[in-house]
């Protein structure tokens, strides 16, 4: 994937990541919450959410190691996985302070996703 397309995708991702905060963060300043049930109680969920955590860090930097040795094509499927992974864990944490837990939850969510675009920049164009 050419890195003008991989630059697109990521930005895509992480505009979404922030709107969605941003709205959140709006809407909780506001004093409006999310629905009332949550299908796991919130101190279950943020275990869960640190075990998301660390899952999307370690898939990152196993992608990372898979990296040096694969063709274009496949670098960038490799890059888009592990940016997924990182924005599922910070939507997790985002819904999660929607719903009531405090801006910790959203917190730990953003810096996994943060964490999983460190570990896997964009490769420099040749």
């Amino acid at each position: 994937m050419p890195t003008r397309q991989l630059f697109l995708v990521r930005t895509a991702l992480m505009a979404g990541v922030a709107a969605f905060a941003g709205i959140v963060a709006f809407q909780r300043a506001q004093g409006s919450l999310g629905p009332d049930s949550f299908p796991l109680p919130l101190d279950q969920a943020r275990y869960a959410l640190w075990a998301l955590a660390a899952l999307s860090l370690a898939a990152a930097l196993f992608l990372r190691s898979r990296l040096e040795g694969v063709s274009e094509k496949q670098r960038g499927l490799h890059l888009v996985i592990g940016w997924a992974f990182g924005e599922g864990v910070a939507l997790f944490g985002i819904i999660q302070y929607f719903l009531g837990a405090p801006v910790s939850a959203m917190a730990v969510g953003l810096l996994a996703f943060i964490a999983a675009l460190m570990v896997l920049p964009i490769p420099r164009a040749r």
